[in-house]
């Protein structure tokens, strides 16, 4: 399971504000979705800010685009390398035309999310650590590939099975991480299997558990892109358990970081771990279903 004013485990591109039921509902019409966004902040020096938190905050983002295992379908390496010439190039529109071509060819949307601008993605900070391109050229490419996840929202929607359960999750970075756009990703996913959504990130633990407290989640959700922050995963970990108002709430982890080290589902104190967007929904559906147990 895996940054942007956008919409991964990893993210989110929505415009909705972070509304949430103050209770879960009973015997009443599923909630409407919620979203969260917080605004960039301000820098102290661009210099600084540009080679300390910006720069390697992107890199952390790119890497944590979700990967499905060996999906049925996938894009060629050489059509990676052309869509992100193409993300990164003069023209605006390029990147899209060629999205808009591989969905005449038949490609579904689902497919173009997750075996052309999730590698993208990854492909982009490769670029950048590579030197291959630089900060301005990524950032450009980012966003461009966000605005595309935007454009294709409603039709992705549409290919899917929406559950009408109402279930409440929030997904999110640690606190203090920024959002990425492998995290955007799958609150798409979730948003189109009928889930209720807030999403970060958040500046502080209180700031979350506040929210917890206050508002019914079923599930939280954290993508874990570096080991820089473990500590502080664990504490807010043990903060939500105390202090949500949903006392059985389920606690799911997903990111780069998880692929590297599963142990740390146990080790932070969370109930399952989610590599692949595709079916991270459902996962954390038989999640709830099994702490009722």
């Amino acid at each position: 399971m895996t940054d942007v004013n956008e919409q991964s485990f990893s993210a989110g591109i929505n415009t909705d504000s972070a509304v949430a039921q103050a209770a879960r509902p009973q015997n009443t019409e599923p909630p409407e979705p919620i979203w969260r966004f917080r605004p960039a902040l301000q820098p102290i020096s661009v210099v600084r800010t540009l080679r300390t938190r910006i720069i390697p905050k992107i890199v952390l983002a790119l890497r944590s685009t979700p990967k499905a295992p060996e999906p049925a379908k996938q894009e060629s390496p050489s059509a990676i390398v052309q869509f992100a010439a193409l993300v990164l190039g003069d023209r605006d529109v390029a990147a899209f035309a060629f999205v808009q071509e591989v969905l005449t060819q038949g490609m579904s949307v689902e497919s173009v999310f997750i075996d052309l601008l999730a590698p993208t993605a990854r492909h982009l900070g490769v670029l950048w650590e590579s030197d291959a391109t630089d900060f301005a050229n990524v950032t450009l490419g980012v966003g461009r590939l966000q605005l595309i996840m935007r454009q294709l929202g409603e039709a992705f929607f549409e290919q899917g099975s929406p559950s009408d359960g109402g279930e409440s999750a929030l997904l999110t970075t640690i606190p203090g991480e920024q959002h990425s756009f492998g995290l955007s990703m799958v609150a798409e996913f979730f948003r189109r299997a009928g889930w209720n959504l807030c999403t970060g990130p958040f500046s502080s633990h209180q700031e979350l558990t506040s929210l917890v407290h206050n508002h019914w989640f079923d599930v939280v959700g954290f993508s874990v892109s570096s080991d820089r922050r473990l500590e502080e995963l664990k504490q807010g970990i043990r903060d939500i358990r105390r202090d949500s108002r949903n006392k059985n709430v389920g606690i799911m982890l997903g990111g780069p970081m998880m692929a590297r080290d599963p142990g740390l589902v146990a080790s932070m104190g969370a109930d399952m771990m989610s590599l692949d967007a595709t079916i991270a929904p459902q996962q954390a559906r038989n999640l709830i279903e099994h702490k009722k147990k």
